[in-house]
């Protein structure tokens, strides 16, 4: 890894951090608070600066987790044959920069970040070259997101297509020791919801003997809004926002329980308008949490009260960090570890 390159890119982008703006935040989300309320609710954290772990207790940064995909940008592969001036990141360096930088011994990977090509099933040789690197660097896979196609409509030659590739990945999670797949449920709705269910008790009751939670994330009020309807009409006036965010998740979560699986709360995708019905969202997928949240920025509610409002249901999981550059994330850990 070129630790340099990535330093001083760290502390240039610190400079600028009070005009970040809305540049500086992950898919589906509002830009960072820079100025957030002091107390619980604030940024806090007692942070050493750009490129150092915050100086807090062992325990708060055991609950911080850190996505690849927030610096998918940066990354060059084995299989990287002409990397660009931006890709300056080695991921087999990614687990030492993780504990030299962050102090964050969890790391959740984008399962192209493992593999050459979407539908490539997993090579055991990478598999356990990365192991070592996260061994070594006394860091923890805790989850891989498997974006190897959506499964509510899935049937026939598809279906077994994607059930195939699904169990080599169940299979291969072990050797970089991840407990935690998540599978992608975009486009559940009522019509397809006995269909998703089937695909996912399939490869939950799968995984389940070895140890895998398939869990999927919130995705906000599903894929229908602002599609015309048949026979060419207007699409519908948009529903209240937090009915369809309720309706949403509450789907999510009866799909979820006849499925046997999991929940991966993902706090910028709730499709949450307020502060109300993100905590309703959290409380209502509480119970069939897998251990791991995805957490990041958003100008309709605190991340600050979300955390607080996890805590006080119970939550002892990661918080995983969704969002970039370098001056984003320090904001949303620093967050995370001043409401612990």
């Amino acid at each position: 890894m070129n630790r340099r390159t990535f330093l001083a890119g760290t502390a240039a982008g610190a400079a600028g951090m009070s005009a970040l703006g809305g540049a500086a935040f992950g898919k589906g989300q509002g830009p960072p608070t820079t100025t957030p309320p002091q107390g619980r609710g604030g940024q806090g954290g007692g942070g050493r600066g750009p490129g150092s772990p915050a100086s807090v207790a062992a325990a708060k940064l055991a609950r911080v987790s850190l996505m690849t995909l927030n610096f998918g940008s940066m990354l060059k592969f084995p299989w990287t044959e002409n990397p660009n001036e931006n890709q300056t990141l080695d991921v087999f360096d990614l687990p030492k920069m993780y504990q030299d930088i962050y102090g964050v011994s969890h790391i959740e990977f984008q399962h192209g970040h493992l593999v050459n090509g979407g539908q490539t099933p997993p090579d055991g040789a990478f598999f356990r070259e990365m192991r070592a690197k996260l061994d070594a660097a006394k860091v923890t896979a805790t989850q891989v997101n498997i974006e190897i196609g959506e499964i509510p409509n899935l049937a026939g030659e598809a279906r077994e297509k994607w059930m195939t590739l699904g169990r080599l990945w169940v299979d291969a999670a072990p050797i970089i020791g991840v407990t935690r797949l998540m599978l992608n449920q975009t486009g559940l709705n009522e019509e397809n919801k006995a269909n998703c269910t089937s695909v996912w008790k399939e490869i939950q009751d799968y995984a389940k003997p070895k140890g895998i939670k398939i869990s999927a994330e919130t995705r906000g009020a599903g894929g229908g809004r602002g599609r015309a309807q048949a026979g060419g009409q207007a699409p519908a006036a948009p529903p209240d926002p937090r009915a369809a965010a309720r309706a949403a998740f509450t789907l999510l979560g009866q799909v979820i329980e006849a499925a046997g699986a999991y929940s991966n709360v993902d706090i910028g995708n709730v499709g949450a308008p307020d502060q109300e019905t993100l905590h309703d969202a959290i409380k209502a997928l509480y119970p069939t949490s897998s251990g791991n949240m995805h957490i990041k920025s958003s100008p309709l509610w605190d991340i600050g009260q979300a955390i607080q409002y996890s805590e006080s249901l119970g939550y002892k999981g990661l918080y995983s960090i969704e969002v970039n550059p370098e001056p984003a994330i320090r904001i949303v850990y620093n967050t995370i570890v001043a409401n612990l």
